[in-house]
């Protein structure tokens, strides 16, 4: 499918309309639900922060609050009040709270990764963790990144070397990895929410990420058949201005569609530099090509049945998990509106 995307409506201006009341709009035209961002609830003592997110956006994912590290600092107690910040933001501002994540190789305390455990303890703590963070929030969470970029960078992608690979396979073969246990544990937990499995360099299944998206295409591919459940995946899109395989996304979102699976662009920003080669200066024209590259994959998503979901990672450029300079995100850092924002504003009431 080639998109087409007519470029003389980004214009970067638009009403007063936000993001969250024009995808409102446009309800039963796509089976987009959400426009999203990441946020943290460290930033919610500032009144713009919390403003801007709650009046454009319909859905949160708290950016670091929920992950192992944050919830079980110490093995077997549980600290959700953090994390619970943001869930509760998300049900005070009518938002959707979307679970990030319940198992990922990094970021993990230092028991966890320096402890002495057997496959079978690793197994147990795994599915204890995945059960108790679901069974918290069963119902307020419309989906979760049940596992994080589990796939290698590099052929043959197998899986990154991780605490988590000391889970070994089952005798009797039900569970074959970590990947099995946790998303078994999670739908025994909340038989409700969408589980999801998340990476980035996998966008496109065209270009330079095909050989890394072709891998966690066949991955899920094989847990559906052995049948691990799962509902869907993200495709993280840390890209640069200059990215270029807007069709091979949606060739991509549209082969996990056929696999009866949804699809959430979940970590999405947008650099002005990038250190894979792409460089720039940060200048209108440049401003005009970012917003055009935000509505670009945002019509995208809209176009696409399997996308649920189009997320930023962070909002503004004061808060974002990138060096400043790169001027990644919709909001300048001042809260002030980018062309990014009037560009995808177009798409959503032109819809």
């Amino acid at each position: 499918m080639k998109l087409l995307l007519a470029t003389s409506i980004l214009t970067g201006v638009s009403g007063s309309e936000t993001f969250r009341d024009a995808l409102s709009n446009i309800s039963g035209k796509t089976t987009t639900k959400y426009v999203g961002a990441a946020v943290n609830e460290g930033f919610f003592d500032d009144a713009h922060y919390k403003e801007t997110s709650s009046d454009y956006y319909n859905l949160v994912t708290a950016e670091n609050s929920c992950k192992f590290s944050a919830v079980q600092k110490t093995q077997g107690t549980f600290d959700f009040a953090s994390c619970d910040q943001v869930a509760q933001f998300a049900e005070d501002n009518d938002m959707a709270f979307r679970g990030h994540n319940t198992c990922w190789g990094v970021y993990n305390p230092s028991w966890l990764d320096n402890g002495n455990f057997t496959s079978s303890d690793f197994v147990g703590i795994l599915e204890n963790h995945v059960t108790t963070v679901l069974d918290h929030y069963q119902g307020k969470a419309v989906a979760w990144d049940i596992v994080n970029e589990a796939i290698s960078d590099s052929a043959p992608y197998d899986f990154k070397a991780n605490t988590w690979n000391n889970i070994t396979a089952d005798a009797d073969g039900i569970n074959t990895n970590y990947i099995d246990v946790a998303f078994r544990a999670a739908r025994k937990a909340d038989p409700n929410a969408k589980l999801f499995y998340n990476d980035y360099n996998v966008a496109s299944s065209q270009g330079w990420s095909q050989g890394k998206s072709d891998a966690m295409y066949n991955m899920v591919k094989s847990m559906l058949d052995r049948g691990v459940p799962i509902d869907g995946v993200g495709l993280q899109m840390h890209v640069g201005t200059g990215y270029d395989l807007v069709d091979g996304v949606i060739a991509n979102m549209e082969r996990y569609g056929a696999l009866g699976l949804e699809v959430h662009i979940t970590e999405l920003d947008l650099v002005c530099s990038q250190k894979n080669g792409y460089d720039c200066v940060w200048s209108d024209d440049m401003e005009q090509q970012q917003g055009e590259l935000y509505a670009t994959l945002l019509k995208a998503c809209l176009d696409t049945d399997a996308c649920t979901n189009f997320e930023t990672w962070g909002f503004t450029d004061a808060h974002s998990w990138l060096e400043d300079g790169t001027h990644p995100l919709p909001f300048d850092e001042n809260y002030n509106q980018k062309k990014a924002v009037g560009s995808m504003l177009d798409i959503l009431t032109g819809y």
